[in-house]
């Protein structure tokens, strides 16, 4: 631009000098010198805070799909980079060996609700045959008590009072037996949960839903609106449920955001809200009006890596801070492709003279798109 700008400077001296209006001397062209200084300190210098420009990027999330299970594939209903929608599905894993567990844990559930019954009746039947016990122990205790009266008196003699000692020993040993007995019954009915429910039922009851829900996940669906890429899984292949074996690779494309690169030394005056213009290389000779959405308030370099070692030094370079922009129209955020990159110019509030410039240079640089395939 400096150069543009310079020619055009140098064009009006030449037809100055021609007019006789100027003379023809070296005094007069070194004036050229003169004018690219004041260029520099009165309008791009002040131009790179006040209308600071970066490189931009479209960015998105990728998401390695990992099955929550492991198995054959059975379909592949996914087809490279078309897009689908959240929910449809990307492909299918052999469920047989998932229905039979289902099937398992359903059996399951049915014997241990049936042996849960049983000893609920069991229990029920040990508590009546404690009641019972404990009667039998209070009589055998009340006539050993009335009779050992008796004999005291005189009435009868120390033989009766041994019978009714021997059969107080009796029911009191029923009692022992009887509480025994109820024991053992609670102990095969099992804990109870705080619902009031068997504790082993509803165990019984989460291994069943527990494999409902792994036949559920047989079928892998999209995690959100977008297309799967560098698609190699075909029918036949297994599939694990480790994240370091990821099964595809699907593009997130339900949102897009554009991040510059701004250099520190001109973030000053960049606030979210500011009006930006973005020449994208997708959209050679199109200017796209956005807003600074966020400005990323950490860069990398301030990143402590976790280790156990004392940190060392090392060479520290200002890098540049992200800034997140978000364009006006939602028909530009739709069009904007991951990956693509471009050029951005953010107009503060400061040094609005040098606007101007800053506009015209963006109009260059969407134009020239067209033929440098580089930033």
């Amino acid at each position: 631009m400096i150069i543009f700008l310079t020619l055009i400077y140098v064009a009006i001296l030449y037809a100055l000098i021609k007019a006789k209006v100027l003379p023809d001397s070296k005094v007069t062209w070194a004036s050229t010198g003169g004018w690219i200084l004041l260029l520099l300190i009165f309008l791009f210098v002040p131009m790179q805070w006040g209308a600071p420009s970066g490189p931009v990027q479209i960015m998105t999330r990728v998401v390695s799909v990992v099955p929550n299970v492991a198995g054959q594939v059975v379909e592949v209903a996914a087809e490279p980079n078309v897009p689908v929608k959240e929910g449809d599905v990307l492909f299918r894993i052999d469920p047989e060996p998932f229905r039979r567990a289902v099937d398992l844990a359903a059996a399951g559930l049915v014997r241990v609700q049936a042996q849960a019954k049983q000893d609920q009746d069991t229990l029920q039947t040990a508590q009546a045959s404690l009641q019972q016990a404990q009667a039998q122990a209070t009589l055998a205790q009340s006539r050993y008590d009335d009779d050992k009266q008796l004999v005291e008196s005189g009435v009868y003699s120390e033989n009766r009072l041994e019978r009714r000692q021997s059969d107080l020993d009796q029911a009191n040993a029923a009692v022992v037996s009887a509480q025994a007995a109820v024991r053992k019954a609670e102990a095969e009915l099992g804990a109870v949960m705080p619902d009031g429910k068997v504790a082993k039922v509803a165990e019984a009851e989460a291994r069943l839903e527990q494999a409902e829900w792994e036949l559920d996940q047989t079928i892998v669906r999209a995690p959100g609106d977008g297309y799967v890429t560098n698609l190699a899984l075909a029918v036949g292949q297994r599939v694990v449920s480790l994240p370091l074996a990821p099964s595809m690779a699907f593009v997130d494309t339900s949102e897009s955001t554009a991040v510059a690169q701004i250099h520190q030394i001109y973030l000053r005056h960049v606030t979210p809200g500011q009006p930006v213009e973005v020449a994208m290389k997708t959209r050679p000779g199109e200017i796209i009006p956005a807003v600074v959405d966020q400005i990323i308030p950490a860069a990398s370099g301030g990143q402590a890596q976790v280790s156990g070692n004392i940190g060392a030094a090392r060479q520290v370079g200002a890098e540049p801070f992200l800034v997140r922009l978000a364009p006006v129209d939602p028909e530009d955020a739709m069009a904007l492709r991951p990956g693509a990159v471009g050029t951005v110019a953010i107009y503060t509030e400061s040094a609005g003279a040098t606007h101007v410039i800053r506009k015209v240079m963006m109009r260059m640089t969407a134009i020239m798109n067209y033929l440098n395939p580089m930033l």
